[in-house]
């Protein structure tokens, strides 16, 4: 997979830009707030139609302008193809893929597939559960569209279910409903947690191996709001349903007194441990570092066994994060891949460079961007 043209107008800072990617590793590079991460940002939107850095499409409008458009050439599965996006303030964005429309994000899912990592991922070992959920989800959402789907709909029980818990005299009849739902669509999502969770501690584990000389092992479980459903296979959904309606059961009372749903995917959390340990509380901070490195790593060999294609790397100023030993492993492992990547100092990719890797850098100032030679 590989991103051949980006073009914004309108987006962000860039009143009218073209940018060209080479093949292999492209470094966007620049001073701070110059508009390097809107390159990224705009790449990324295009895996799963909205941002990764805000859920308001009315902040990607350049300011003082009433619209934006975004396109991207790109190859997938041996053939071309173009993404364009119109946004505009007030309206609903506009996507047609090779010309044709895009009614709904679920469509667009799966056509471009990226792995995202940047500096505010540091803090996805040891910060809040929602970033591990969403990191998550994104990934699963690029591969299962039905997937995305149950998450949607989810969220649109859960508010109606607070929402019937808080009035004064909740209608136990539409309560019934509501959690006949959210059993549904959360049994989807738990199943594909499952899947994804148990294949991507596969992978983590051998390349934390690997990254450690074979010193530290990590392990991921699933803390399931179905309870101890783990990541074994052998819960199905029989079981997955009748492990959640028992919560729902037991968490009745509770949820009446908060007034608010206690028992869903959108509570659910991820633990990393390394050699048995919670690596929230025993990781040092480079351990941390280094488990998220790891999953990111891992992400890319998933998609990639999943679709039999590549994803493209998207890092964002990370390699100023990592000591040396880290980024040369980075470096080591996506030799064969497109990457774009951006940082202030081109001296974190001189390694590279003296090994002959084909390198594009692209040169950024006050949202104008220069392919340099």
């Amino acid at each position: 997979m590989r991103a051949n043209k980006l073009r914004l107008e309108n987006f962000r800072n860039y009143e009218k830009q073209e940018i060209e990617f080479g093949a292999g590793i492209n470094v966007i590079y620049g001073d701070n707030a110059q508009g390097k991460t809107n390159i990224l940002e705009a790449v990324h939107i295009f895996s799963l139609g909205r941002s990764n850095r805000t859920g308001k499409d009315g902040e990607l409008i350049r300011h003082g302008e009433s619209g934006a458009r975004i396109g991207l050439d790109f190859n997938a599965y041996d053939r071309g193809s173009v993404f364009e996006i119109e946004l505009s303030r007030g309206r609903r964005k506009s996507i047609t893929y090779n010309e044709i429309p895009v009614r709904k994000n679920s469509e667009l899912l799966g056509k471009f597939n990226v792995v995202y990592f940047g500096p505010e991922l540091m803090g996805l070992v040891k910060e809040g559960p929602r970033g591990r959920r969403r990191n998550l989800d994104m990934l699963i959402s690029q591969l299962r569209p039905n997937y995305f789907s149950a998450l949607s709909n989810l969220r649109k029980v859960v508010d109606s279910k607070n929402a019937l818990l808080r009035m004064s005299e909740p209608n136990g009849t539409l309560l019934e409903i509501m959690n006949e739902k959210l059993v549904a669509y959360s049994t989807e999502i738990i199943g594909y947690r499952i899947e994804f969770l148990s294949r991507l501690e596969k992978l983590a584990a051998e390349i934390q191996n690997e990254i450690s000389g074979g010193s530290e092992e990590l392990t991921i479980k699933y803390m399931s709001c179905a309870g101890k459903v783990g990541l074994d296979k052998k819960y199905g959904r029989a079981e997955i349903e009748a492990a959640l309606r028992e919560k729902l059961k037991a968490a009745a009372a509770r949820e009446a007194e908060y007034r608010e749903t206690v028992v869903s995917p959108h509570r659910e959390d991820i633990v990393y441990e390394i050699n048995g340990k919670d690596a929230r509380s025993f990781a040092s901070q480079g351990q941390q570092k280094t488990i998220v490195l790891v999953q990111k790593l891992a992400e890319v060999r998933l998609i990639k066994d999943e679709i039999s294609e590549t994803p493209v790397l998207l890092l964002d100023d990370i390699m100023s994060e990592l000591d040396k030993n880290r980024r040369r492993f980075v470096l080591k492992s996506i030799d064969d891949m497109q990457i774009i990547i951006t940082c202030t100092d081109l001296e974190e990719f001189s390694e590279s460079m003296e090994d002959g890797g084909e390198i594009s850098k692209i040169y950024v100032k006050n949202g104008s961007a220069e392919r340099q030679t």
